[in-house]
């Protein structure tokens, strides 16, 4: 039997539930019950179970069962059970050491948990980036390094060819003392008459040797003089793509700087959530 002073702390605290509501920062549901029944019910926004005054409590509620009498129960109950997630927390009021009715506030976490996945959502995305910028920097350090290689086969190509260039003017030189050695035997052949007619169809062949010489040495200046040029542009090609190489590198860390930023704000976010958003 509930005494007077029992019933008047208990509707004390009913009275308050307004001004309690008013003051606290998220939209709560607000339940106080005796032993068998409700004796009053505010629903929030989001959870409102129908609960009205006078109305009996569920078997598994009554006579305080789900209230801890040395202080504050918190409980996470999940969507699946009432279609929408909340955490509760119950509390006993007493007199003279006796529990007279509890006490169970309710908060939606339905936003949390959107929240909650939203940010979820943006560290599988950061990952799913920083995988695949890694894989970038590693393809854009081997070409980087391919460049370089072939820069440096480019450059000895060079060397090579202005050798084969050296060759080509001494082969030239010889031609042209050939041709001289060619043209002093055919003067001599045709100073000694009949005798030199011989020595003569050999120095002609030896000069005509020499005129083939000297064109085909010319003919293969101008091919390296050509493939010298054609060195020279790829060296600057691959100059310019060493270069976006390195630009490439520049901004795939600038990138990685900025999903680091990121992942910490995600990180801040989750902490926020857990420090500001639960009972």
């Amino acid at each position: 039997m509930e005494t007077t002073q029992e019933i008047d702390k208990v509707q004390a605290f009913i009275t308050s539930i307004p001004y309690i509501k008013e003051i606290l920062r998220e939209d709560t549901m607000i339940t106080v019950f005796d032993h068998e029944k409700y004796l009053y019910y505010a629903p929030s926004r989001e959870l409102n179970f129908g609960h009205k005054p006078g109305d009996p409590l569920p078997e598994g509620y009554m006579n305080f069962k789900q209230v801890n009498a040395e202080g504050t129960t918190v409980v996470k109950v999940g969507a699946e059970e009432f279609g929408v997630p909340f955490d509760s927390i119950s509390f006993p009021i007493k007199e003279n050491g006796q529990i007279v009715a509890g006490v169970n506030a309710a908060v939606s976490t339905k936003q949390k948990e959107e929240f909650s996945s939203i940010i979820e959502s943006m560290d599988s995305i950061s990952e799913t980036l920083v995988s695949k910028v890694q894989h970038i920097a590693a393809h854009s350090e081997q070409l980087s390094a391919t460049t370089e290689q072939i820069s440096e086969n480019t450059k000895a190509a060079v060397e090579h060819s202005s050798n084969i260039t050296e060759v080509t003017s001494t082969i030239k030189g010889i031609s042209d003392q050939t041709n001289l050695l060619g043209l002093n035997a055919a003067i001599e052949a045709a100073r000694v008459g009949k005798e030199g007619a011989g020595f003569g169809v050999v120095a002609n062949e030896v000069r005509k040797l020499s005129n083939d010489s000297k064109e085909a040495t010319v003919r293969i200046e101008d091919t390296l003089n050509e493939i010298q040029q054609s060195i020279s542009r790829m060296e600057n090609d691959f100059q310019d793509i060493a270069t976006s190489t390195q630009e490439e590198a520049k901004l795939v860390t600038d990138f990685m700087a900025e999903i680091e930023k990121l992942n910490e704000t995600s990180n801040n976010l989750k902490k926020y959530m857990e420090e500001n958003v639960s009972l």
